[in-house]
């Protein structure tokens, strides 16, 4: 027999996502400023007051991807975090990062989340979050990295993850800027690049 509240549950959670993946999508297309809240509920197929229980605004949606993101970042970690290969598991890491959306639309909506977080307290505080758990993270595992000799001994791990970040970052404004940029070509450069800024020598 089916309980009640956990089917209730699992419904809720069913409609959440369906909106969150609803506002991506519109997010990814129009850009945030641009897509309506109609939008929103007509590609979800829901009313507005069915959506405004679960969602009372776009920074709300906002701050929830992020956070889902965040989510499925950290459990990434909890996977890689002892590997015998730390350094594979760096790149394994930021290739992840790299190719959560596979075209220029969905980088330029990061662009446009991390622009909106400097305006908007609520934005900022979620992303705030999720670098407070990805950033020592990583410069964990360039520390175990070092110790097993993949890395320089001598670097600073947090400002080596800082840097791997920032590549990140620099990696969806090029896509999203430059038409002609080879999205292919710059993922399979990543481990060649990682290993330029980790491993002394190379």
């Amino acid at each position: 027999m089916t309980d009640p509240v956990t089917d209730l549950s699992s419904r809720r959670e069913e409609k959440r996502r369906r909106i969150l993946d609803a506002a991506d999508g519109c997010f990814a297309r129009r850009g945030f400023h641009a897509t309506s809240m109609a939008e929103i509920c007509e590609a979800a197929g829901m009313s507005a007051g069915n959506l405004y229980r679960y969602f009372p605004s776009k920074e709300a949606m906002i701050a929830a991807l992020v956070d889902a993101e965040r989510e499925e970042t950290a459990a990434l970690f909890r996977r890689i975090e002892d590997s015998d290969d730390p350094l594979a598991a760096i790149t394994t890491l930021l290739e992840r990062f790299l190719t959560l959306t596979t075209d220029a639309a969905g980088h330029r909506l990061w662009l446009e989340i991390l622009s909106e977080g400097a305006r908007n307290p609520q934005i900022q505080a979620v992303l705030d979050r999720s670098d407070a758990e990805v950033r020592p993270a990583l410069a964990r595992l360039i520390g175990r990295a070092a110790a097993l000799g993949q890395a320089d001994p001598a670097i600073d791990g947090d400002q080596a993850a800082i840097w791997l970040l920032m590549l990140i970052d620099g990696f969806s404004a090029r896509v999203a800027t430059d038409p002609g940029f080879d999205i292919a070509a710059g993922i399979a450069a990543l481990p060649g690049m990682v290993r330029r800024l980790l491993v002394p020598g190379v």
